[in-house]
């Protein structure tokens, strides 16, 4: 497993490749839903220990995430990436079409012609 130091305005940390890549999915899910949230992942702090930080993410919230080029071991980084990606597609819109071809109405029978 590689790691990824995410950046916040507030810090760094190192974190597992898929966490921050899922975290980076959960922060564009969020900003076009224009919503908030905290999350917390694990990372890897400075004198190599094991520990996880919360983090708000949102529109106004910018990340960044750039390749740490180191390869620690990080128990939770395959199960914090789910959550996270779960998350995410919670948020999606799963909309579908108001018509489906050839459905479309073909005149505004019944629809007051005034409005038109």
């Amino acid at each position: 497993m590689t790691m990824k130091t995410l950046i916040t305005q507030v810090g760094s940390y190192l974190t597992g490749d898929a966490t921050a890549d899922a975290v980076v999915q959960y922060w564009l899910a969020l900003t076009e839903e224009r919503r908030t949230d905290v999350v917390d992942i694990p990372i890897v702090g400075s004198g190599g220990e094991r520990s996880y930080v919360r983090l708000a993410l949102g529109t106004t919230l910018p990340i960044a995430v750039v390749d740490a080029g180191l390869a620690p071991e990080l128990d939770d980084d395959e199960g914090a990436a789910k959550r996270l990606l779960a998350r995410a597609h919670a948020l999606t819109p799963k909309a579908g079409p108001a018509f489906e071809p050839g459905d479309e109405p073909e005149s505004p029978d019944g629809y007051d012609s005034a409005l038109m």
